[in-house]
């Protein structure tokens, strides 16, 4: 009998074990520090567990895409997101908490678009807020 019911114990861990672990914590992201970048959206999802986005970069390194995750589609509609404010091809500017590990990119703090829409939650800057809305606006 102690050996059907820790085979059914065991059964059950490994059955729940790969869905905890499909979902990950934002523990590689620095939340301290915020990132700007701008660029042209390559791909945007809204979708759950995490919105991701990829926009293209021109910078003193030349043409690159950088990568980017987010809150869940509920979260950015609190935070001001609402279906097809950004979209491929628009110019967008995000700034981000960047990745503990140097590399580009990071965890969507918030969006400003061309047309001068935003969403997710005021940096601590937000004099750097206004002027990346300014500046699309202005198509600069």
């Amino acid at each position: 009998m102690n050996t059907i019911k820790t085979t059914v114990a065991a059964l059950a861990l490994f059955g729940v074990a790969p869905l905890a672990m499909a979902h990950h914590s934002a523990i590689q992201f620095d939340f301290t520090k915020q990132v700007a970048y701008t660029g042209t959206v390559k791909e945007f999802k809204a979708i759950n567990p995490h919105m991701t986005m990829t926009i293209e970069v021109k910078d003193a390194k030349g043409v690159h895409e950088v990568q980017f995750e987010g809150h869940s589609t509920n979260n950015m509609y609190r935070s001001g997101y609402r279906k097809g404010m950004m979209n491929v091809g628009e110019t967008v500017t995000v700034n981000c908490a960047p990745q503990k590990d140097g590399k580009e990119g990071g965890y969507v703090v918030s969006v400003a678009t061309a047309n001068g829409g935003f969403f997710g939650m005021k940096s601590r800057n937000l004099a750097q807020d206004a002027a990346a809305t300014k500046s699309l606006a202005e198509g600069k």
